[in-house]
């Protein structure tokens, strides 16, 4: 394969993601924690694309390699074109309702897979609100970490207060668990040129669990939408 071009992409919490010769995706795990992530996405994409269709990456390869004597995962999709919604311009033609209309039939679809039995053992499951609050305390603690002394004290500690007493009170609520994408955020919805939701990307952090989580994560998208979504999706009851 010869390189024409090369690009890497500043975020990416848990990969060193790179854009080859404009037509490939290539990720690099930073450790072994992340590297258990990526296997997990490998695994899931190409029954995800049997479900979703195109908006989700073609696997092309995937490999574990030993680097400084640990081993990383390096995985390789096809890129698929589109900006994130993290560039979406209130100038794009298609009407918030379409697109609210496209992200509730996503989610629906995705909330109504079966976990596929070769993905059983990588996929974690969250089937209950303990299990669900204690990985939600975990995952937390972890980001800290990562942040390091970028966090400060007084915030570090107002992160904990808040997220202990949340894992308190979720443990008191019921859901039915679903397969969820677990990551939605505006960097991982892909959209063409005209506002169309053409990409939803990043399976990492793809669990079974509470779906609600993935509607709350389209609020980071734009409020209107979280909100719009919610009262259109047809998967639960929304309290109010």
């Amino acid at each position: 394969l010869r390189v024409y071009s090369l690009r890497r992409f500043k975020q990416g919490w848990d990969n060193y993601v790179y854009e080859l010769n404009h037509t490939l995706v290539v990720k690099l795990s930073k450790n072994i924690h992340s590297g258990e992530k990526l296997l997990k996405e490998a695994c899931l994409l190409p029954y995800l694309r049997v479900r979703l269709g195109d908006i989700i990456p073609l696997e092309l390869a995937k490999c574990v390699v030993d680097i400084d004597r640990e081993q990383h995962v390096i995985l390789v999709y096809e890129a698929i074109p589109g900006e994130s919604m993290v560039h979406r311009v209130p100038s794009q033609t298609l009407s918030t309702h379409i697109v609210c209309r496209r992200l509730a039939y996503i989610l629906q679809r995705v909330h109504t897979m079966r976990l596929p039995a070769e993905c059983a053992k990588v996929v974690p499951v969250y089937n209950t609100p303990q299990k669900w609050a204690e990985t939600i305390l975990s995952e937390v603690y972890r980001l800290t970490e990562m942040a390091g002394s970028t966090l400060q004290p007084d915030l570090r500690k107002t992160i904990f207060e808040y997220v202990d007493d949340y894992a308190g009170r979720l443990q008191h609520y019921g859901f039915t668990p679903r397969l969820i994408h677990g990551d939605i955020d505006p960097r991982n919805i892909l959209i063409d040129a005209s506002g169309y939701i053409v990409g939803l990307i990043d399976w990492g952090e793809a669990a079974v669990g509470d779906p609600a989580l993935d509607y709350g994560g389209l609020f980071y998208v734009d409020d209107h939408i979280g909100n719009h979504v919610l009262k259109i999706q047809c998967e639960e009851q929304v309290k109010t």
